[in-house]
């Protein structure tokens, strides 16, 4: 068991402004560790992948789950155990084939088969059926309404290219496996891969046939990925020209950033929690008044103001508010 002492954190980047359909050439800390959408979870991998694949719910920008390749879902009146999603129709992916319900099956079992780092997220899935080629059942042990929370990251993929390539199951990232799409995508998202050099660049180009193009409108025509992982370097990469956006600018160099003409920097609170993990059986930590002393000493204002330069928010609990189950009735700390 572990006690937490917590701060939310919020997500930071930094861009050029731009007006004009062009390429737009995007820096980093890391690097997708595989192209494969269900062989990792983890923040640059997904981050990447959702610029090539689709899964069947998102969420916007205020953290709301919205459709995607579902246009709507419900569990069925004479059964909470099973949820229904009805597709959407129209989607092709990026060799032309047609999205339909048979993906659908073939991507969540693959995302639940072993190798895969996604599994966990679908463990309470008992079974998943095609009802027609645009509607799918998901049926669950016991109810389960976080079901869909599970699923923004769950991306689709082609069961007839997924067997032409021999790619039936993720690759094990753990124990070095690599597999087709380890390198290679087919997917129905509105970039398709052009060429990926692992921790150095990866190229991507707008999909022409992209669903979503009236929804989303998009001036990007190109995206040129350039994973940095030095943080000095990845900001003198943006106040040189030389990237157009950078993520995970450093707080100290928020004020130079900022102030700099022609380029803006964005922050949103994100699904993050720092904190400290706590022995509670054995050593100091296993005293519960060390841990409430422990607790009372941490300053989380001064933690905000100096540290984290107002880029974060004291907490008591796991998770930010936007998340479904918070409460303010638990939300106590010093």
């Amino acid at each position: 068991m572990f006690h937490k002492i917590l701060l939310t954190t919020a997500a930071i980047a930094a861009s050029t402004v731009t007006v004009s359909a062009e390429t737009i050439r995007w820096a980093r800390a890391g690097d997708a560790i595989t192209m494969d959408p269900h062989a990792q979870n983890e923040g640059p991998t997904h981050g990447m992948n959702h610029q090539i694949y689709d899964s069947l719910l998102q969420r916007d920008m205020s953290g709301n789950i919205i459709p995607s390749l579902a246009l709507s879902w419900a569990a069925l009146a004479d059964n909470p155990n099973v949820w229904r999603f009805n597709l959407r129709q129209g989607v092709s992916y990026h060799d032309g084939a047609a999205f339909d319900s048979e993906d659908v099956v073939f991507s969540l079992n693959r995302a639940m088969a072993d190798g895969s780092e996604m599994k966990e997220l679908l463990s309470s899935i008992k079974d998943i059926r095609a009802v027609d080629a645009h509607t799918v059942d998901i049926e669950t042990n016991g109810a389960n309404p976080l079901l869909v929370n599970n699923l923004t990251n769950m991306f689709m993929m082609d069961k007839d290219w997924s067997t032409a390539n021999d790619v039936l199951t993720p690759h094990d990232v753990a124990k070095g496996e690599t597999n087709f799409a380890t390198m290679n995508t087919n997917g129905t998202g509105a970039f398709m891969l052009v060429s990926r050099s692992v921790d150095e660049k990866t190229v991507l180009t707008s999909n022409p046939n992209y669903w979503g193009k009236d929804i989303y409108p998009n001036q990007v025509t190109d995206i040129i990925y350039t994973p940095i992982q030095s943080a000095a370097t990845r900001v003198a990469a943006l106040l040189s020209g030389e990237v157009d956006i950078i993520q995970d600018v450093p707080v100290q160099d928020l004020g130079r950033v900022s102030g700099t003409d022609g380029l803006n920097v964005a922050t949103a609170a994100q699904n993050r929690v720092i904190f400290f993990g706590l022995d509670t059986v054995e050593g100091p930590t296993s005293n519960l008044k060390v841990r409430q002393a422990m607790n009372i000493a941490i300053n989380r204002d001064a933690i905000k103001k100096i540290v984290m330069r107002e880029q974060s928010d004291p907490t008591g609990v796991i998770m930010p508010p936007f998340v479904n189950g918070w409460t303010e009735a638990l939300n106590q700390y010093p």
